[in-house]
C-alpha cells in the first residue's frame, strides 16, 4: 500500500510501478530479499522531503453569497405572491369574533399565511429558550464537576 501524499519518485524519473519486483526464484529455493519499492519510498519512513504539499481545504461560498441567494429567492417568492394576490382579487366576506369585513381573497390568504408564520416562530422561540436554559444548566454542572476533579 502506498502513501497517497508521497510523490512517486523524488527525482521524478520513474513512477513506483516502474521498479521491478524480485526475479522469479528456481523451485525449491527462497527468493532473494529484495524490495519492490526503494527505501526512499518506504511508507514507514516519515521524511517530509518526499511529501506532497497539503491541499488547501475547500472554502465555503461565504456570507455574501448566501445573502445574495436569499435576496434572489425572496424576490422570486415576492413576485409569486404578488401574482397570486392579483389573480385572486375576488372580494370575500369574513367574520372574526363578531367583526364582519371584506377583503380580496388573495390578501386574506396572505394574512393567514403571515399569521401562521408568526405562530410557528413563537413556538420555535419558546423551544429555543427552553433548550438554551438546559444548556446553561448542563454547562454549570460540567464546570462544577471539573472544579471538583481539579482539587
Amino acid at each position: 500500500m502506498t502513501d497517497p501524499y508521497r510523490s512517486p519518485d523524488p527525482a521524478g524519473d520513474r513512477p513506483l510501478d516502474a521498479y521491478d519486483p524480485a526475479p522469479e526464484a528456481p523451485a525449491g529455493t527462497h527468493p532473494p530479499a529484495r524490495r519492490d519499492v526503494p527505501p526512499e519510498h518506504d511508507e514507514r519512513r516519515d521524511d517530509s522531503r518526499h511529501r506532497r504539499p497539503a491541499t488547501e481545504p475547500r472554502r465555503s461560498a461565504g456570507v455574501s453569497a448566501g445573502v445574495w441567494i436569499a435576496l434572489i429567492l425572496g424576490a422570486v417568492i415576492l413576485v409569486l405572491l404578488l401574482i397570486f394576490i392579483i389573480q385572486n382579487n375576488v372580494t370575500a366576506q369574513f367574520q372574526y369574533f363578531g367583526w364582519e369585513f371584506s377583503l380580496p381573497l388573495g390578501v386574506a390568504m396572505l394574512l393567514a399565511a403571515i399569521a401562521g408564520i408568526l405562530v410557528a416562530g413563537l413556538a420555535g422561540s419558546v423551544r429555543i429558550a427552553i433548550l438554551s436554559r438546559r444548556l446553561k444548566k448542563a454547562d454549570r454542572s460540567l464546570a462544577e464537576v471539573e472544579r471538583i476533579l481539579d482539587r
